[in-house]
């Protein structure tokens, strides 16, 4: 820091750039507080300073754990007249979902809505987890109902599905799915995807004639899964129609499934 602030106090300022990989390089020595400091000499000596600087400051605050400095930063975000991006948010969020802080996390997302800012998967997954690994399941729900009433954020919606089949709550993660299920999407068969691995069985099925209807080629080898699954439960129609619709489709099965027809 010492040649920085020489250089500086010579009257040469470094650029936004430069600035940023000042501040990247002191976080990563674990040093978030020198490098806020940077940013402060930079702004005092006329520099220009941007959002992505903070931001950068704000994940070395996340990453040493060190919540309250990365708060107090975001609020002297405000006092220079520097509106948090999405970049911004999307730091602050993750560092506080990590953390356990879900309530802080969620505040903070609904914020980001109501500034018009897009998220980004990385923005709501550490909140949802936390939300799923804490058993906070029906304040989730209120929380996806509350999100997507502000717009349509498919990821969104599937990040929920995936969690929930994770943690083992698979009613839920299937009545889900039948709310959402709505198009023909790549981004909705990746969804049921994930549903079909760890599904309820019966449930599982219905997704996979689901997806046929809507002309989406379900994975093969999780519908031989499947398939196996309705076998030792006793479901033999629906397992023999589940290879049937792949038959119908020129797809080539797996010995195991070719018995089935046998």
């Amino acid at each position: 820091m010492k040649p920085v602030r020489e250089v500086i106090g010579k009257g040469f300022f470094p650029n936004l750039v430069e600035i940023n990989l000042l501040a990247q390089s002191l976080c990563r020595d674990g040093q978030p507080h020198e490098a806020q400091q940077l940013l402060m000499e930079c702004m005092n000596k006329g520099c220009a300073v941007n959002v992505v600087n903070f931001s950068t400051v704000i994940h070395g605050f996340g990453q040493k754990d060190d919540l309250e400095a990365a708060l107090s930063l975001w609020d002297d975000m405000y006092f220079c007249n520097k509106d948090p991006g999405s970049v911004t948010y999307t730091t602050l969020i993750d560092a506080l979902g990590k953390a356990g802080r879900i309530e802080d996390a969620t505040e903070l997302s609904m914020k980001m809505l109501r500034q018009g800012l897009a998220p980004s998967p990385v923005t709501y997954r550490p909140v949802i987890h936390q939300y799923c690994r804490k058993g906070r399941v029906e304040d989730l729900m209120k929380l996806l109902k509350n999100m997507i009433s502000k717009g349509r954020f498919q990821t969104l919606f599937n990040l929920v599905i995936e969690k929930l089949c994770k943690f083992g709550y698979l009613k839920e993660a299937d009545s889900l799915l039948g709310e959402g299920l709505r198009t023909a999407s790549r981004t909705d068969a990746k969804t049921c995807h994930v549903y079909l691995s760890v599904g309820i069985p019966m449930s599982t099925y219905t997704v996979s004639c689901q997806m046929f209807n809507r002309n989406l080629l379900p994975d093969l080898l999780l519908c031989e899964k499947v398939s196996r699954r309705l076998l030792i439960g006793g479901k033999l129609e629906e397992a023999d129609r589940l290879v049937l619709r792949f038959v119908e489709r020129d797809c080539v099965l797996s010995q195991d499934q070719k018995h089935l027809q046998d």
